[in-house]
């Protein structure tokens, strides 16, 4: 009996084989499939602005394209007209509507043969139907920021500890009286490479009067550059291409700009498909051009139907995921509404609540050439995805944890930043906020995606610790030390780490900052004809006065306004500002005056 069963198994496994291989051989001679779809077939929820967009994965015949036609018919908006395009990735063929989609219809798509890879596969003709939202919601004011604290406890300022032996306030300098008074808090093997960026704001009843700065400053927390802004600032960093990004919020203009090295203005990038809020927890610019960005998405759901005492009309936020070509189109986009259940978000989330935040997502990362690392936060948990389907790969941590946890009993809380180091690791900003001890630090696992484990390799913590109980992020720099920026601890705001987990330098800023970062980093307005000026041996009470060349290279006039030194023996004998012109230079005399020995 037992023979006569596996005997039946194992003929129904070859059948199914047999099967299975015969239908990947007819997909990949005659009629290749479309790897990714958007809007998922079957989806709800989908706005109204809409595009759709179709991609196999191999290049597309661009002469094929002239053949190629998709019908769209809305059951509320009859036939829909549009423009057909191909991305500058040469796979993603997109269809724009002339007008919106009707708010509750359904929409019929019809992709008719024609199509052709490079390769002379031509595919069959497909035919899906989404759901378009039917209506959306009016959010209660600050929907979007105080979402990031629904399911954190209240923010406390924390009393900054005693460092009288080790370290110094920043001095002013002729820096703006707003300016945030910045502390440094010294080791004996500082850093001397790049420089620290900071987008310092105000909010949430944390340093109320803080003025928003963007802020280049070197590890003695001198400003190279800095910028007083309207509105809150977020997440100042380098892109690979080697402009700067920051997320703007003034003026009800909520947009990530791009700066070149000269801090002119060269781009803009919104959320697309009619998202009313950009969102500023991440911005990810890749080498070919591309970027991610992302939004909530609030929708009514009738959360009666989901859990017990569920709200009958609540505002539910999904998370969008989008990657946008250099002309700004969605080439791929995620949604949570179409791969997570609300049932899968953290036990402290009230799925009871009429407002409710279950996914909250707040990172996004290139995991490898086909594969995505998102960090839900209220999911408790760091997704793999594939980039070409958006199917989940595996989840670590939170309700649907698929690996072991090695040398760590105390795992993570409510993450934030999650990123894959230069040594293949997984690192993370592991908030704490429910953990029995309440810290916040950087970790670092190994994973076996085979075995499913994820080992310890170190976690990163101040010492004392550091708690943000939002916000934070952890950044791997070029020499392989770790930054923690800790959110809205209150204090410190940065804690540099070599790779043994040894504190090299530590920061506090009277401001919230979102996310820090150490960067190579060098301006181009000016020049100088020496890196540092040897004053030779002098005795004290005695001066020795040099000069150093600076060449204004651009074509208009810049000033030198201030200088900065950390010691008072230095300083400029001759009255500013000076103005030096466009193209010219003028020698500048530094002044050695040591009044002690």
């Amino acid at each position: 009996m037992i023979g006569k069963t596996i005997a039946i198994l194992i003929i129904h496994l070859v059948i199914s084989v047999f099967v299975d291989c015969n239908e990947a051989q007819s997909q990949d001679v005659k009629s290749p499939r479309f790897n990714y779809i958007s809007p998922v077939p079957g989806s709800i929820y989908i706005m109204p602005q809409s595009n759709i967009a179709i991609r196999h994965g191999d290049l597309i015949q661009v002469e094929s394209m002239q053949n190629f036609s998709i019908q769209v018919t809305g059951s509320k908006s009859g036939k829909v007209t549009g423009k057909t395009i191909l991305s500058d990735d040469l796979r993603t063929i997109i269809f724009k509507p002339d007008n919106s989609f009707a708010f509750g219809e359904e929409v019929q798509v019809i992709i008719y043969e024609g199509l052709k890879t490079i390769t002379g596969l031509e595919f069959e003709q497909k035919e899906f139907a989404f759901t378009i939202t039917s209506s959306i919601p009016n959010l209660p004011a600050n929907y979007f920021f105080e979402n990031e604290f629904r399911n954190a406890t209240t923010l406390k300022k924390v009393n900054k500890n005693d460092k009288s032996n080790n370290s110094f306030q920043v001095k002013n300098n002729n820096l703006p009286e707003d300016f945030p008074e910045i502390t440094i808090n010294l080791s004996e093997n500082l850093p001397h490479e790049g420089y620290y960026f900071i987008a310092a704001f105000s909010s949430w009843g944390l340093y109320p009067d803080a003025t928003p700065y963007l802020i280049i400053m070197d590890e003695f927390g001198t400003p190279v550059f800095y910028r007083k802004n309207s509105g809150p600032v977020y997440d100042f960093k380098k892109l690979v291409n080697g402009n700067l990004v920051y997320y703007a919020n003034s003026n009800s203009l909520y947009k990530w700009v791009i700066e070149d090295e000269l801090f002119n203005v060269v781009d803009y990038y919104t959320i697309e498909g009619g998202y009313s809020w950009t969102d500023w927890h991440e911005f990810l610019l890749l080498p070919n051009g591309h970027a991610f960005v992302m939004a909530y998405d609030p929708q009514l759901v009738d959360m009666s139907q989901i859990v017990p005492g569920g709200y009958p009309n609540a505002i539910v936020s999904g998370w969008i995921v989008q990657e946008l070509d250099v002309d700004h189109n969605v080439v791929f986009q995620w949604r949570s509404w179409d791969h997570y259940l609300l049932t899968d978000a953290h036990e402290y989330v009230d799925l009871t609540d009429s407002i409710i935040d279950p996914i909250h997502g707040n990172a996004i990362e290139v995991y490898s050439d086909d594969e995505l690392l998102l960090s839900p936060r209220n999911l408790n948990e760091i997704t793999k995805i594939d980039w070409n389907t958006g199917n989940i790969i595996w989840r670590l941590g939170g309700e649907n944890n698929m690996f072991q946890f090695i040398n760590d009993t105390v795992g993570f809380s409510m993450q934030h930043d999650c990123r894959r180091l230069e040594n293949g690791n997984l690192s993370l900003f592991d908030n704490g906020t429910y953990h029995p001890e309440a810290f916040s630090s950087v970790v670092e696992y190994e994973l076996d995606e085979i075995n499913h484990t994820a080992t310890l390799i170190n976690r990163y913590r101040n010492n004392p610790d550091a708690f943000g109980i939002v916000m934070g992020n952890g950044q791997e720099t070029e020499t392989g030390n770790i930054i923690a920026g800790w959110g809205s601890s209150g204090y410190p705001a940065i804690t540099e780490f070599n790779t043994n987990g040894e504190i090299l330098a530590e920061i506090n800023i009277e401001s919230i900052n979102y996310r820090a970062y150490r960067f190579p980093w060098e301006s181009s307005y000016f020049s100088l004809d020496v890196d540092s000026i040897h004053f030779g041996y002098i005795y004290y009470e005695n001066e020795v006065t040099k000069s150093i060349k600076i060449q204004n290279n651009m074509d208009y006039n810049i000033s030198i306004s201030s200088f900065h030194s950390m010691e008072d023996a230095f300083s400029i004998p001759i009255e500013l500002p000076i103005v030096i012109e466009a193209g010219n230079s003028k020698y500048i005399p530094v002044k050695f005056d040591p009044t002690t020995p």
